[in-house]
């Protein structure tokens, strides 16, 4: 359902998701709670600037103080942008906020998101009836407080960002509620979920950064610590101030526990990139000190080969001068043959160390 006191803006609307989606348009002057109930819309796209002595966030409290359509989606549509706006659209009931003019693969976008939504939405609601008998029971027999230390022995070995979101999901759904979550583990920012989030949830979790620890949001809370930033939603607001205040506090100390969990994580990440720095280190240092040692043997090797090949001339140029007969110059040559032959092959020692060291260099690059 659109509403907007701009004609030419709902016309625009119908046309443009017409064929996809099946639309109802209202100026704003008739009853909200009345075309709630004829229509029954799964998404209403509301107008702030109504023309009229009320705004749409007038309509949209009215909508959501009913107690019927909370889980009706409410996108608003304004030329209103800042910050302030949407805060103000996000706490009096809103879900999700698009700028004029509207860009409409834009919208189409935020509609699929919705859809994802709601359909997710309708899953957490047959859980939650299945396991309302159960788990609610089971939370009051063991205690919310032991929900909380189950948590946090469930989670001590996880180290993956994906598995703690899904972890804190299903507490939060085990509570009833429904949660986004912003991590920030070693200067980078994770949101999730990742495929259902709003524009808006993502915008509110990164106003947590700098909040201060809890910020209330109509029915909504936003928990922030340097380490990361839980948006609850729908908090039955009708509860008493007491079970309120207790539901409050159980989720500042799930925040301190995925805190411990996330100073957890950083820690892993840090020792890994410690030791890959001193990995890479003794690679690299390796592979200098056998290139130094592949040099000095292929040195060593040309001063043998010189020497050797220097002492055979010098003795062929001594026979003449010794008055050897030829019997004895042979011999002599014999002895300078030999020796020539093992030089060689203690040299071809050299080239199967080169190989080594090639082969055990080879294997440091593929250390990870």
């Amino acid at each position: 359902m659109s509403v907007d006191d701009n004609p030419q803006n709902r016309a625009v609307l119908e046309k443009a998701l017409g064929k996809q989606h099946e639309i109802t348009s209202s100026d704003g002057s008739e009853p909200i709670l009345a075309l709630m109930e004829m229509h029954q819309p799964q998404v209403v796209l509301m107008d702030i600037m109504l023309g009229t002595d009320y705004t749409g966030y007038d309509l949209v409290k009215e909508i959501r103080g009913h107690g019927a359509y909370n889980e009706c989606e409410i996108i608003f549509i304004s030329a209103l942008t800042s910050s302030e706006d949407k805060l103000n659209a996000y706490g009096c009931g809103g879900d999700d906020y698009i700028a004029k003019p509207v860009d409409f693969q834009e919208l189409r976008e935020k509609l699929r998101r919705v859809e994802l939504r709601i359909s997710e939405r309708d899953g957490l609601k047959e859980m939650y009836e299945l396991a309302s008998n159960t788990a609610f029971t089971s939370m009051q027999q063991a205690s919310e407080l032991g929900e909380l230390v189950t948590f946090f022995t469930d989670n001590l070995e996880v180290t993956d960002l994906g598995i703690l979101f899904n972890n804190i999901k299903l507490y939060f759904a085990n509570a009833g509620v429904n949660c986004c979550v912003e991590f920030r583990v070693a200067g980078e920012y994770h949101q999730f979920p990742k495929a259902t989030m709003s524009d808006l949830e993502r915008e509110i979790l990164e106003l947590g950064r700098s909040a201060k620890r809890i910020v209330p949001f109509g029915s909504n809370l936003l928990f922030n610590s340097p380490s990361c930033s839980m948006l609850i939603k729908g908090i039955h607001v009708d509860d008493d101030d007491e079970v309120i205040g207790r539901l409050r506090d159980n989720f500042a100390i799930l925040l301190t526990i995925v805190d411990s969990r996330i100073d957890f994580i950083e820690e892993q990440i840090e020792k890994h990139n410690i030791r890959q720095k001193a990995i890479n280190n003794l690679k690299s240092q390796l592979t200098d000190d056998f290139a130094s040692i592949k040099n000095l043997c292929q040195s060593q090797d040309a001063q043998i080969s010189k020497l050797v090949n220097d002492l055979s001339q010098a003795v062929q140029l001594k026979i003449i001068t010794l008055g050897l007969d030829e019997e004895q110059e042979s011999e002599l040559m014999g002895l300078v043959d030999e020796t020539k032959e093992v030089v060689e092959e203690t040299l071809g020692l050299s080239f199967v160390l080169e190989d080594k060291l090639k082969n055990i260099t080879e294997r440091l690059k593929a250390v990870e």
